[in-house]
C-alpha cells in the first residue's frame, strides 16, 4: 500500500484556460488523466491544491484528502512543477503513447485495436491501427463510415457520428464528435457533432462546437505560431489550432484563426475570425460580456441532460471568476 500527495504547486498557470477551475492532475493526457498516471492504485490520496478551488476539488474527488492542515509523514510527494517541467496545454495535444488506466475493461484482437465488449463499431466503420493504437472504452460508439486512424483513444459512452475522420486524437467521456478532427484532446461532455475542422486544439469540458466550426493550425507563410496566454506569449512551433475552456459555445460557421486561446463560459459567433485573444465569458466577438444569471441557467439545462448538477462549490468559483477575483 502507497499513500501519496501531490503538490499542483504554481504548475497550473502553464495550463490555461483548462486550469482556470481545474487542478492541474486534471489534464487528460492519453485515455487517463494526470491524477490517474501519479495517483497510487491503492492507498491514501492527499491533494494539495491552490485555495479557490480546494472545495470544487473536495467535491469532485470525495475519497481524497483535500489541503489538510497537515502531511503525515508516511507519504510519497509529487511535486507537479517539477514532474511537469513547465510545458504548456498545446504539448498534449494529440498524444504518441496510449497508456491503460488500471481496472479498464478492454479486449480486442490485440494490442493496435482495443475495442471494450459493451462498446459497438459499426461494420462499415474503418479503423487503422498502423500508425498508433485505438482504444474504444466502454458503451463508446462508432457510427457507419467512421474512419479513424491512430492512435485515438475514444472515452466511455461517446459517439463518433457518421462519415468521422479522425486522426491521433482523444476523446473523453460522454462526447459527440463528427466531422474531421486530428491531433486534439477533448475533454468529457463536450459536443462536436457536424461537419468542420478542427485540429491540435485542447478542447475542455461542456464544450459544443456548432456546425461547420472550422479552426486554422497553420499559417500561410509556415512561420511558427505565438500564442497569448493572457500575461505571457508562447511559441508553439509551426502547428497550432486553439485551446478552448470549458463551457463555450461556438455558433455555426465560426472561424478560429491559428494560436487562438478561448477562456471559459464564452458564447461566440459572428462573420470573419474570432479574436486570437477571447476572455472568459466573452458574448460574439465585440468584447460584450455573457449575463452571469442566463449563463448559469444554461448550464444547469445543460448539466441537467446528463443527469449532473451545478454544485454550489462549481457556482461560487465561477461567481469569482466572473467578477475577476480570480
Amino acid at each position: 500500500m502507497r499513500n501519496i500527495v501531490i503538490y499542483e504547486g504554481d504548475s497550473y498557470k502553464n495550463f490555461y484556460p483548462f486550469t482556470i477551475n481545474h487542478a492541474t492532475f486534471e489534464i487528460r493526457t492519453g485515455n487517463i488523466t494526470l491524477l490517474d498516471y501519479f495517483s497510487p492504485s491503492q492507498g491514501k490520496l492527499i491533494l494539495v491544491v491552490r485555495d479557490s478551488i480546494k472545495h470544487l476539488v473536495a467535491d469532485r474527488y470525495p475519497d481524497a484528502i483535500v489541503n489538510p492542515d497537515k502531511i503525515p509523514n508516511d507519504f510519497g510527494e509529487i511535486y507537479l512543477d517539477q514532474e511537469l517541467d513547465n510545458p504548456s496545454l498545446f504539448s498534449y495535444v494529440g498524444f504518441t503513447n496510449i497508456q491503460l488506466a488500471t481496472g479498464s475493461i478492454i479486449t480486442g484482437d490485440g494490442t493496435d485495436k482495443l475495442v471494450s465488449k459493451s462498446a459497438k463499431v459499426s461494420s462499415s466503420a474503418i479503423l487503422d491501427s498502423s500508425g498508433g493504437s485505438i482504444i474504444i472504452d466502454d458503451n463508446a460508439l462508432v457510427d457507419i463510415g467512421a474512419l479513424i486512424k491512430g492512435p485515438v483513444y475514444i472515452g466511455k459512452n461517446s459517439i463518433i457520428n457518421p462519415g468521422a475522420k479522425l486522426k491521433d486524437v482523444v476523446i473523453g467521456p460522454y462526447c459527440k464528435i463528427g466531422g474531421e478532427v486530428e491531433h486534439t484532446t477533448f475533454h468529457g461532455y463536450s459536443n462536436k457533432q457536424h461537419d468542420g475542422y478542427i485540429g491540435h486544439a485542447y478542447v475542455g469540458e461542456w464544450v459544443n462546437l456548432g456546425a461547420n466550426t472550422n479552426n486554422s493550425d497553420l499559417k500561410n507563410n509556415y512561420s511558427n505560431i505565438r500564442v497569448n496566454m493572457g500575461n505571457r506569449e508562447i511559441d508553439v512551433g509551426m502547428f497550432g489550432g486553439c485551446l478552448i475552456g470549458d463551457y463555450t459555445k461556438t455558433g455555426i460557421s465560426t472561424m478560429i484563426n491559428t494560436g487562438t486561446y478561448i477562456g471559459i463560459g464564452c458564447n461566440l459567433f459572428g462573420a470573419g475570425f474570432q479574436n486570437k485573444y477571447v476572455p472568459n465569458f466573452s458574448w460574439g466577438m465585440d468584447d460584450d460580456k455573457t449575463d452571469f444569471d442566463k449563463f448559469i441557467q444554461t448550464l444547469k439545462i445543460i448539466k441537467g441532460r446528463r443527469n449532473q448538477k451545478v454544485t454550489s462549490s462549481e457556482l461560487e468559483l465561477l461567481k469569482n471568476i466572473y467578477k475577476n477575483k480570480i
